[in-house]
């Protein structure tokens, strides 16, 4: 499921640019994970998911880095089973996995690989922003259309 995922993302979520940035499915996915199975499963498909866009990519180390912080502080929004959260509870607990996971991926990039020459500041704040509102996007229509059943269960 990540490799279709990262497929997807880097073949047909990456046409979609806006400024340099354009919503990241795996952001999305490791919310999910965050939320429904904790931050151990949450960083560690993280950093499997930075191997394969990675070497997609062909910037191998900086975007394992990423995910993995990302997938990392995203764990912070784990609700266990057992903590009788209701669904919207849990729904607002991705959402704001989905923004952490973006806004972080994008400012441990923003360090590393500045193609466009831009300030580090400009790049972590407003496109970081940007980015996690398009993920937030993404991840409303994908809770909408997939995931809203597997939260009430």
């Amino acid at each position: 499921m990540l490799c279709i995922i990262a497929l997807v993302q880097e073949f047909g979520l990456s046409r979609l640019m806006l400024l340099e940035v354009f919503p990241d499915a795996l952001s999305v996915f490791l919310a999910f994970i965050a939320v429904t199975r904790g931050q151990k499963n949450s960083t560690s498909f993280g950093f499997a998911a930075g191997i394969i866009v990675g070497v997609i990519s062909g910037n191998l180390g900086l975007n394992m880095l990423a995910k993995t912080v990302g997938g990392f502080l995203a764990g912070y929004f784990h609700s266990p089973d057992d903590s009788h959260a209701t669904v919207k509870q849990k729904i607002r607990r991705f959402y704001g996995a989905v923004m952490i996971v973006g806004f972080a991926a994008n400012a441990v990039m923003a360090f590393g690989d500045n193609p466009l020459g831009l300030p580090p500041a400009y790049r972590i704040v407003t496109l970081g922003l940007l980015e996690s509102l398009l993920s937030l996007l993404l991840a409303g229509i994908a809770n909408w259309l997939f995931l809203r059943k597997s939260f009430a269960d």
